[in-house]
């Protein structure tokens, strides 16, 4: 006679004996991580990229307050001569419309040209704008950067220079911060 524990568990490991061979082909090893597995820890980075994704969006899409046109930025925020524009950004740093708060600026280029004529550009560019160095250059790993404070206000930029992984004969240049509107 046939007890009732084996006639419920036998559908049950007939089913995970048959997901077990379909999945993972029958021949891997009980460490292999199943496809449910593998689906659900992937699924969490996937979900994160996707809501990043969608923020991005959110943020560049149709707000008034945001723009990805480097026309858009302040005259003293320019790209490098003769440099390739990767990205360029602003955004009010607030949502209150009555008050003049600062706003998020970046510039992202890529340049044939050495650290030191780049800071020198810079230099000379946020200058015009009451712009002045703060500190020594930082020298790290992989970058170098200068930072740059307003003289009238808490407004800071940030000149980084990396080489360019794809062609280390060019500078991968980010200028941004907070600027006073």
């Amino acid at each position: 006679m046939v007890s009732r524990t084996a006639v419920m568990t036998l559908p049950i490991v007939a089913a995970l004996a048959l997901a077990g061979c379909s999945a993972n082909g029958g021949d891997k090893s009980e460490s292999t991580p199943s496809a449910s597995q593998e689906s659900s820890a992937s699924a969490a980075p996937t979900e994160t990229e996707a809501a990043s994704a969608e923020a991005s969006t959110e943020a560049t899409g149709s707000d008034p307050d945001t723009s990805n046109d480097v026309k858009d930025l302040p005259e003293y925020i320019k790209p490098y001569p003769d440099s390739e524009v990767l990205s360029a950004s602003i955004v009010k740093a607030h949502n209150d419309k009555d008050k003049k708060l600062p706003e998020q600026v970046s510039l992202v280029v890529r340049a044939k040209a050495d650290a030191k004529d780049i800071f020198a550009f810079y230099e000379k560019e946020l200058g015009k704008a009451d712009f002045e160095p703060l500190g020594e250059e930082m020298k790290t790993k992989s970058a170098r950067v200068v930072n740059f404070k307003h003289k009238d206000n808490d407004s800071v930029l940030v000149v980084t220079v990396a080489e360019d992984s794809e062609d280390k004969a060019n500078s991968i240049v980010t200028v941004g911060g907070n600027i006073g509107s």
